[in-house]
């Protein structure tokens, strides 16, 4: 089937894994003028454990967002961070891509492929 906005659109997953992490999903489209992208998405990777080391005070070890679009624009939190970096964002399908290819874990699957 391939990957495709539309198939990302509504995604919403989350996973723990036997290591003590956790990787969590969320993606819909919007047209709220609150995410001019007409996206909002988190794409997380953390500890369960928030005081595990190598991570930002609530758990994160990698994470890009956009919860304030509108105000902040798109961001990437990593661990060895404590600011948020600033991003251009390049479209849904190429934030998936960058953030599987960034973090130690498989990709979700999409429905229709479970």
């Amino acid at each position: 089937m391939g990957l495709t906005a539309d198939r990302l659109d509504e995604f919403s997953r989350s996973r723990v894994y036997p290591d003590g992490t956790v990787v969590r999903v969320s993606l819909r489209r919007t047209d709220s003028d609150a995410y001019p992208s007409g996206w909002k998405y988190t794409f997380h990777y953390g500890a369960l454990d928030p005081e595990s080391p190598g991570t930002l005070p609530d758990g994160t070890i990698r994470r890009y967002g956009n919860s304030h679009e509108d105000t902040k624009g798109h961001e990437l939190h990593v661990a060895s961070e404590r600011e948020p970096i600033h991003i251009d964002f390049p479209g849904i399908l190429e934030l998936w891509k960058r953030f599987w290819g960034e973090i130690p874990k498989s990709t979700f699957d999409l429905p229709g492929e479970e």
